[in-house]
């Protein structure tokens, strides 16, 4: 398989590099400082920092707005875990999809997801949990939030104004994965130091003698940059206003049908209003079922498809999220500005 050196997208402002082994996954950047890295994960006793890459490439999509890559690492010790990841990148936006599987008939009877580190002089901490509607706030020196209760999201505002922001999401009920279990149990730690912010997330702690499912386990995250500044909505544009999760197909033929009747050289805006978790199961194909979910990934794969797509008509796109808890949020706030043409530098193979 093929294995890039190093995957480096570059946008205007902010890039991402991807890493094919190392204790980090990727980085992401901001005007050339980092801001944020993402690690790997820990399966049991076993650390994938101490595994081997199988694949690492890279590709541009969507009329070079948003560029995406896969990679491939295994843990060659008991059974064997192979980690995938898919990655894209669009608009100071980057989401993450890591599939985790034992091979040779293992389980996944233990699980530490990538630790997420803010990194540079933290003034602000802001944080929100697993089934609440508002943000929390912190300044404090040393462990912020340490507890079983998932945060949906971590927010930070560094010393110089820029912010950042990691999203635990859509897909909530496989991060409490833990609740399945008799004796399961979740630990997610914040803390804060004078230059960092680090986040743990053990996402199932099980007893040795618990009976655990051989399934494979995929999580699904967003991460972002940026400034924070409110775009204002343009008043000459074509409007929609689509209420409800956006999870629900119904939301996305709406607005699909929306953008592909608009005339050339229109700027089109969306405002969709929708809870910050939703337990409709049919909207995530497990009709019957509550299952929490959220909608801030479904809104960036609706914004890359809208932005390419009113670009071709020589228009733009903007979309205005209004989600309970993420009024303030860094990924909603980069989806009202039309992404970059993203670039990618040639590396070397491995």
């Amino acid at each position: 398989m093929k294995i890039e050196s190093l995957v480096k997208f570059l946008s205007k402002e902010s890039s991402l590099e991807i890493y094919p082994d190392g204790q980090e996954s990727a980085a992401l950047f901001f005007r050339g400082r980092k801001i944020l890295s993402i690690s790997r994960v820990r399966i049991g006793k076993f650390d994938e920092a101490l595994g081997l890459a199988g694949k690492l490439r890279k590709h541009l999509a969507n009329d070079r707005i948003c560029a995406e890559a896969e990679s491939l690492n295994v843990i060659p010790f008991g059974c064997e875990y192979q980690v995938k990841r898919q990655w894209k990148f669009a608009g100071n936006t980057g989401e993450l999809t890591v599939d985790i599987a034992a091979d040779n008939g293992g389980a996944i009877d233990a699980l530490t997801l990538e630790d997420v580190c803010f990194e540079g002089q933290v003034e602000r901490v802001e944080y929100l949990l697993d089934g609440e509607n508002s943000v929390r706030c912190s300044r404090e020196k040393g462990i912020i939030y340490s507890g079983s209760l998932l945060p949906v999201m971590v927010r930070v505002t560094f010393a110089d104004g820029v912010r950042a922001e990691f999203y635990n999401g859509d897909d909530f009920w496989r991060y409490r994965c833990a609740g399945n279990y008799p004796g399961g149990s979740a630990m997610h730690t914040l803390q804060l130091d004078e230059n960092a912010l680090r986040w743990t997330r053990q996402i199932l702690i099980l007893p040795e003698d618990a009976a655990v499912e051989k399934v494979p386990r995929r999580f699904k995250a967003l991460f972002a940059v940026g400034t924070g500044e409110k775009v204002p909505a343009a008043n000459d544009g074509e409007k929609l206003v689509l209420s409800g999760c956006f999870a629900d197909n119904l939301r996305h033929r709406e607005f699909r049908a929306f953008i592909r009747k608009l005339l050339p050289g229109t700027h089109a805006l969306l405002e969709a209003a929708s809870p910050c978790c939703c337990t409709q199961g049919s909207h995530v194909s497990r009709p019957g079922r509550e299952v929490p979910h959220g909608v801030p990934g479904e809104l960036f794969d609706e914004y890359i498809w809208g932005s390419s797509a009113m670009a071709r008509k020589g228009g733009t796109l903007q979309i205005n999220a209004l989600i309970p808890g993420m009024e303030e949020s860094v990924i909603c706030s980069n989806l009202q500005t039309p992404p970059e043409e993203i670039t990618l530098p040639e590396t070397e193979e491995l």
